[in-house]
Parts: C-alpha cells; structure tokens; sequence
C-alpha cells in the first residue's frame, strides 16, 4: 500500500519539485539582481555623497573667501586670499580672483591674481596681462550672474602661470553693495583628482564610474581617449546603440535611475545620478558577467545536489507518508496563519495525545507567546524612537550651548591674556634692565603698562557691569545739575583715557543756568561709554586731530538729549539690528567684548530713558541718549 502510494504520487512531486526548482532558480536570479541593483545604488548614492562633499568643501572655501574679498578689496589683500584658498584645501589645484577691467586703475586694465599648487609648493602671482574675460572659468559665472561650475577644460591660459591640465572650476561672481558684478573667484580642481575621488570603490571587479557634462562630454571615465574630447553620442548608430542614446539624454536632463544596455555586445545595468549643485551626472556600469558570476558557479554545486536529493526524497516519502503527511497537512494549515504573520489570531488547540497533537499544542502556546511578544516589542520600540528623538534633541541643544560657552571663554581669554602679556613682559625688561633704560623709554613703557592695565581692568568692570544690571531696576534722578557740567565732566573723562586719539568737541544748546535733574552717575557712564566707543570706531586713519568726536546737548519736547558722533566708517548695515546685545561687535579681532552699547542702553533704561542709533546720519556713527526731563 505504501509502495502504490509512493509509486502513485511521486511522477506528482517530481514535477512540483522541478517547476519549484525552476521558480526558486528564477526567483533566485530576481533577488541577486535586486540584491545587486540595491547594492549599486547604495553605492552611487555613497559616491554621489562623497563627492558631493568634496565640491561641498571648494564651494564653502570660495564663499568665505567671497566674504572676506567683499570686506577688503586691495590687492595685496586679494593675493594673500587666493594663496589661501589653496594653501587650506588640499583638494585645491588653483584658484584666481580676477576683478573688472580697470578696477585698479594703477595696474592698467587687467588685474588678476593667481595661486596654484605645483608639487608641495605653492605660487601665487599677479598675472601677466591677457584676454580672461572671454575664458569659460570668467565668462561662465559673469553670464549666469551666480555661482556656476564649469565643464572641465584645458588650463592653458596665455600670459599666465597655469600648466597644461584638464581642470573645472567653481566661478563665483563678485558683487559690490549695488549687486554689480566686478569680478570673478574661480576655485579650480583637477580632473584627475576628481575622477581618483569619484572611483575609490566598485562593487565588481570590472565595474567602472563615468561622469557626463551638461552636453554629454566625457571627464570621467576608464578610456582616457574620451575625456573631454567626445560625448556619449559620438560614433553611435541610432538603430543598433538606441538604449546607450537614450541613456544620455537620460544622464543631461539630469533624471536618477538605472538603465539596461549593451556595451560592446555585453549587457550591463547603468545606474545614473545628477550631482547636486552642479550640472554633472554621474553613472555606475555594472556588467551581468560580473553580477550573476556566484550564481552562475552555485549552479555547477546545485546540479548533483540536486539528483541526490531527489533520491532522497523518494526514500524519505516511503517514511513520511504512512504517518505524518495528513496529520502535518492539518497542522500546516493552522500554523500557516504564523507564517503569514497572523500573530494575534489565536491558533486552535487539539486533544490528541501523539507527537503531532503535543507539537499543534506546543504552536498554539509559542503563538501566544510571540503575540505577547511582539505587542510588547511595539511598545518598546515606539517608546524607544521617542526618546532617541527626545535625546537627540537635548544633545544637539547641549553642543550648540557648549560651543557658544567655548566662543565667548576664548574671546574673553584672549581679550584679557593679551594685554596681560605686554605687562608681563614689561616687567621682565624693567627686571632685567632698568639701570640702562632712559627716562623717556621708561614713561613710555610705565604709560604702556598703564594703558594695558587700564584695558584689563576695563574688560572685567564691563563684566561685573553686564552681570548686575537688573532689567527691571531703575534709578533716583536726584542730582541737579546743569548740562554744561555734565558735558566737562565727560570731557575730563576723556583727557585722562585717551592719548592720541581725536580731539572731543563739547556743545551745549542748552541754557547753561537751567539746571536740571538726573542720576549724574549713569548720564556720565552712558555718555563716557559712547564717547569711548567712538574713539575706539570712528577714528579717520591719518586724520585724527582733523575730525574731532562732537559731544552735543539739547532740549526736546520733554526730553533731554545727547547725542556723540564721529566721522568714521559708521555700523556696518548688517550688524545695526544685533549691536545692542551682549558680545556683538562689528569687528571681531577688535579689543573689547561687545558689552559697552549693551550696559549703556541698560543703563539708558533704567533711567527710563532710551539709547539709540541714528541710522539716517551717514558721515560716521551718531548715538542719541534720550531721557526725560
């Protein structure tokens, strides 16, 4: 009987078993080609990252160098920029700034300044006079009226310094305060480098990188012969090449996704991407060969694994089928359930007493289990995302907190360890040689150390200031006093502080027998803070004795007045908004830690009156005090 049945239904399983066979086979191949355009992808995603971080890195070094070109347009200046740029990124071949014809009048039309890297040096030149304007490093960006990076040419330029390199350059126009373009920063990296960058890594042995221009123009790409010099287009015949001609079109409309092709009489999946910022793509060639090569050799191991098998499986039917294949049937309908992922219907139990009725209890039991399980788990993991999020959060809050904690200790260290120095090493050439020092040189240095001493103290009462002001204190005006008497006692202030400085120019339009009434103490703090900051900021180079500072008093509907200005720069406009708070200043390698406006607008307050900055006044800075009568 058993024989009959084995004999009856194994032409039945033999077939199953093949077509199985088939269908796993194929479902096989499916899954390494998912595995593999899974694995391609991630790593044109990985490449696309990493060079998109190494042009990251040439766009973030160009802009801060924009901003500091902007800030100081001289052209030693510029020189030392350019050498910098390349002297601080390592990924930098060159980089020039070149500025409008005849921005410089006393360089006659052209100027342009070059720095390049050449072995473990560098060379940076003011360049010869020639034709840049027209070259596509300054055409490009000029046009486009924004940053642009261009599709590699041959650095070959007359009249300068460059060498005979395949390079691309990230151009970045340069604007003055009316947004005209007067020149162009252009940060060049090599070809080759990129191309080094873009192929650190394949997944198979012949995979390769390719990387197509805006028109289709190779610059990266294993047969050098093409870079540059021919596009994806060239040389193809439309009705036999039509998947390679589509793929192009597919690559310079900039779309991201994978194409099959034939390559040589070869297919192989082309994965293609933009890069961001730039009008590139990038393309991963991954040959079938190279994809299907482990699975093709499994099939050699599989063949006689295979006939053994089904010998195997004839012997182990003639044993299964008396006793387990109907009672597993049942069990393997209800347990099916689980395998679908059913965990929360309830598996039914039975009440026999033999292996399999013990097993179907057995999995009704691990099913609840595995219900509770995972209810649990669910739980858990939300909980668990929750916090992450929670956590993430508070850390980066913690690092964001720490790093201005950092930025302000270090700005204060410095401000206070500076003149510090100078005192220290004063002292030691008064130690050491004080016998021999004359009398001049001795006022000087003990006036030196005064100053320094001064600046020291200064920083830490501006401290101690910022730190006691309470915003909802106020204060007693009650000292009567005229403003004429306020403005010497100013002036005075001023005598004992400054040295060398411009001269200030008291006015009062105010009657000088009206008295009037005040806190004397922080009208003289207010107005002794101002008149300093404007000789710390509005001095004219070379002219100070000739532009004094002008100290003014004068009466307003209600109101008294002060008002200090100075003939300098002025506030810059993009610090006016921020320079009453604390640790603002428009220049930062300036002494002091941007408390002095901060406490005198306090200070202001407190007297129920304000502190402002006049904005429509463009000789200089003017501060006005108002504060009521």
């Amino acid at each position: 009987m058993i024989a009959r049945l084995v004999v009856f239904i194994l032409p039945f399983i033999v077939v199953v078993f093949t077509v199985s066979l088939g269908f796993l086979f194929q479902w096989s191949r499916d899954m390494v080609r998912q595995e593999a355009i899974e694995r391609a992808d991630l790593m044109l995603n990985n490449t696309s990252l990493r060079v998109g971080g190494f042009l990251n890195e040439i766009q973030t070094a160009t802009n801060n160098t924009l901003w500091l070109v902007n800030e100081n347009l001289i052209p030693d200046s510029l020189l030392n920029y350019s050498n910098r740029v390349v002297s601080q990124n390592p990924d930098v071949k060159s980089c020039s700034i070149t500025m409008e014809p005849d921005f410089f009048p006393q360089y006659g039309r052209n100027f342009s300044v070059y720095s390049r890297r050449d072995g473990d040096s560098l060379v940076s030149i003011v360049e010869e006079p020639y034709d840049y304007y027209s070259k596509v490093w300054y055409k490009s960006a000029y046009d486009a009226d924004k940053p642009v990076w261009t599709d590699p040419y041959d650095d070959n330029n007359e009249g300068s310094s460059s060498l005979s390199e395949w390079i691309s350059s990230y151009s970045v126009p340069i604007k003055d305060k009316d947004d005209n373009t007067i020149g162009v920063i252009s940060t060049d990296i090599s070809l080759k480098r990129l191309s080094m960058t873009i192929s650190e890594e394949v997944p198979y042995d012949h995979s390769y990188f390719m990387m197509l221009g805006q028109e289709g123009h190779y610059f990266v790409h294993t047969d050098t012969t093409k870079l540059a010099k021919k596009t994806i287009f060239d040389d193809l015949d439309p009705l036999t090449q039509a998947d390679i001609i589509a793929l192009g079109h597919e690559m310079i409309a900039g779309n991201n996704g994978y194409m099959e092709v034939v390559v040589d009489g070869e297919t192989c999946l082309v994965f293609y991407k933009p890069l961001e910022n730039t009008s590139w793509s990038i393309a991963l060639i991954c040959w079938e060969s190279d994809i299907f090569r482990s699975y093709n050799n499994l099939l050699y191991v599989i063949a006689p694994l295979l006939f053994i098998g089904l010998l195997l499986l004839v012997y182990f039917l003639h044993r299964i089928v008396n006793y387990f294949v109907h009672p597993l049937n049942r069990l393997a309908s209800q347990t099916r359930h689980i395998a679908d992922g059913n965990f929360n219907v309830p598996m039914p139990t039975t009440t026999r007493v033999d292996a399999i009725g013990r097993l179907q209890n057995n999995f009704s039991a691990m099913q609840q289990s595995l219900a509770r399980y995972i209810s649990q788990l669910e739980r858990v993991n939300e909980e668990t995302e929750q916090r992450n999020a929670e956590l993430a959060c508070a850390t980066q809050q913690a690092e964001e907190a720490a790093q201005r904690q950092v930025s302000f200790l270090q700005d204060l260290l410095h401000q206070i360890r500076t003149p510090l120095n100078i005192i220290m090493g004063f002292v030691q050439i008064l130690r050491d040689d004080y016998a021999v020092i004359p009398r001049e040189e001795l006022v000087t240095i003990t006036h030196a150390m005064k100053h320094n001493s001064n600046a020291i103290g200064r920083r830490v009462h501006m401290l101690m200031e910022a730190s006691s002001i309470d915003l909802d204190q106020t204060v007693e005006r009650n000292d009567s006093v005229t403003c004429m008497e306020l403005l010497k006692e100013v002036e005075k202030l001023n005598v004992e502080r400054a040295s060398g400085g411009a001269p200030l120019q008291i006015e009062s339009l105010v009657d000088e027998g009206l008295k009037i009434r005040v806190n004397r103490k922080s009208v003289v703090k207010v107005l002794n803070e101002l008149v300093h900051n404007a000789q710390k900021y509005g001095l004219v180079p070379g002219h100070e004795k000739d532009t004094p500072i002008i100290l003014r008093a004068r009466l307003g509907y209600n109101k008294l007045i002060f008002s200090v200005e100075d003939k300098g720069p002025g506030v810059p406009a993009d610090y006016r908004a921020n320079i009453f708070n604390p640790f603002i200043k428009a220049n930062s390698f300036s002494e002091g830690l941007g408390l002095g406006l901060f406490v005198a607008q306090r200070y202001a307050a407190m007297m129920g009156g304000n502190l402002t900055l006049d904005e429509g006044y463009t000789s200089g800075a003017r501060f006005i005090l108002s504060i009521p009568q």
